[in-house]
């Protein structure tokens, strides 16, 4: 696996994951008492611009790298 492709890889699934918690804060505040052992719901969207940020700036990795062909 090259680099370009680690990249996108880590990039789509730091993505997901960021989506994941932003689902977890918006089931949290439905809920509005204690989900998943987590009292306040805006910590779950507190975590996901982590992962949001980092699957961004991979994917832009991606995108800027030179020699994105597949070698077959």
């Amino acid at each position: 696996m090259k680099l370009p492709d680690l990249f996108r890889t880590i990039g789509i699934i730091s993505g997901l994951a960021g989506l994941v918690l932003m689902i977890l804060g918006v089931i949290g505040f439905l809920i509005g008492d204690e989900f998943l052992t987590v009292r306040n719901f805006y910590n779950w969207f507190w975590v996901a611009n982590s992962f949001f940020f980092l699957g961004v700036f991979l994917i832009l990795a991606y995108m800027s790298c030179p020699n994105k062909k597949k070698e077959e």
